[in-house]
């Protein structure tokens, strides 16, 4: 007995031509071998074949055709992204030290004799104002970000 491979259960109203038209306008290349996922099943090709022509992973190809017989194209190309760390400085301490590092000098808000910003200071200002430890590359990073 021939074991049952990957079938589109619901084609959502997708056809063949129209999925090959959707890949060809697919900009993101990832996304529009999604779409030749489930373009080929729905040809008739195994799960396994899909993998090989398209160099994928046979769980990857099943996972596409389980996410587009649920919800469709838009299951298919949604793309959830971890989030990112959490800020060192929420955007509040953000505009309040930008707002003094453009208005003021290191010697204005009592750090020293220097009349120019710079990481070191940057460093201290940090520590004292915001109870924050930051590497002064990451200081450098904000500053670029700027």
């Amino acid at each position: 007995m021939r074991k049952k491979g990957l079938q589109i259960t619901n084609d959502h109203g997708w056809t063949i031509e129209r999925l090959q038209e959707q890949e060809r306008k697919m900009k993101k290349a990832n996304m529009a071998k999604r779409i030749a996922v489930i373009r080929l099943i729905m040809q008739g090709y195994l799960g396994i074949q899909v993998a090989e022509l398209l160099n994928l992973h046979r769980e990857t190809v099943s996972i596409y055709v389980q996410k587009f017989n649920q919800g469709g194209m838009d299951a298919l190309l949604e793309r959830r992204y971890a989030p990112g760390r959490k800020p060192y400085l929420s955007p509040e301490e953000e505009r309040e030290l930008k707002k003094m590092l453009e208005e003021s000098t290191p010697a204005d808000e009592g750090y020293g004799i220097e009349t120019g910003w710079n990481t070191r200071i940057i460093q201290h200002v940090l520590e004292e104002k915001f109870s924050v430890t930051m590497s002064r590359g990451g200081i450098g990073d904000i500053l670029h970000r700027w």
